[in-house]
């Protein structure tokens, strides 16, 4: 299977320049300067980068999405695109532990009962548990953080348990 079968989104040279304001130039230095830009597909001679690639590289870096609504500029990202509740969960205790707060301190600033952080954090173990609609906006509300859904290029895969199901 070829990287174009992949059914994403390819730009080419000239629409990821304008993605970013950038010129061809300048382009070519990013690639050469950054190990973690995204390498192009070449295409009948042509060279195209991968639209989700170009999406995760951005999210990496923290930037500035071009595609995002302009009442997002200006925030911060504190995680990278997640698809699936365990990445959520990780999501959340990563920034937890870059707050430094410990998960009483957090059960204590959102008004959860005392213990309760450990038990979302720990989900999938025998003490852990999920949240329900009551907790969520508790959880995210003392992390002072949100959740924006965007559009991703294309469908996240599935783990093989879950095909196999």
């Amino acid at each position: 299977m070829t990287a174009a079968a992949k059914n994403e989104k390819y730009l080419p040279v000239d629409e990821v320049c304008d993605r970013y304001g950038i010129s061809r130039q300048t382009l070519w230095k990013w690639k050469r300067a950054d190990d973690t830009f995204p390498e192009p597909v070449i295409i009948r001679k042509r060279q195209y980068f991968s639209e989700y690639d170009l999406a995760k590289w951005e999210a990496t870096r923290g930037g500035r999405d071009p595609d995002l609504d302009g009442k997002l500029v200006g925030l911060k990202p504190v995680s990278s695109v997640i698809t699936e509740y365990d990445q959520l969960v990780a999501a959340l205790t990563d920034r937890r532990n870059k707050l430094g707060i410990s998960s009483i301190e957090l059960d204590a600033r959102s008004g959860m009962q005392e213990g309760y952080t450990s038990k979302l954090e720990n989900f999938g173990r025998p003490q852990g548990r999920g949240m329900g609609p009551e907790i969520f906006p508790l959880w995210l509300g003392g992390l002072k953080c949100g959740i924006v859904l965007v559009d991703l290029p294309r469908r996240p895969r599935k783990k093989k348990q879950d095909a196999e199901a």
